[in-house]
């Protein structure tokens, strides 16, 4: 997404009013952009971003959850309700790798 802002940009800034547990993970001078948190362990990549190591770095045991376009086109609001529901969805997750 170079050149543009990231849709997680806003969704995370969004998640941090409402004070809910949603972190960012930006690297490579904005290039790689995760939303995560860590109980349960759950991370969210936007599908039209390339894949990258730094997802097995930083989340060996998380489980990854894509986002379509679709799902980040109508605003933050309704990007963070769907997060919402698959936090809710995976609250019960556990990993399976050691």
């Amino acid at each position: 997404m170079t050149g543009a802002k990231h849709p997680f940009h806003a969704v995370a800034a969004l998640a941090a009013e409402r004070n809910m547990n949603l972190e960012i993970k930006v690297e490579n001078d904005g290039d790689y952009v995760r939303l995560y948190q860590d109980a349960p362990p759950l991370f969210f990549k936007y599908r039209p971003d390339p894949s990258d190591s730094f997802d097995r770095d930083y989340f060996q045991q998380s489980k990854r959850i894509l986002l379509s376009e679709d799902d980040c086109a109508h605003g933050p609001d309704v990007t963070l309700a769907l997060i919402e529901q698959l936090l809710e969805k995976f609250a019960d997750y556990t990993p399976r790798r050691t």
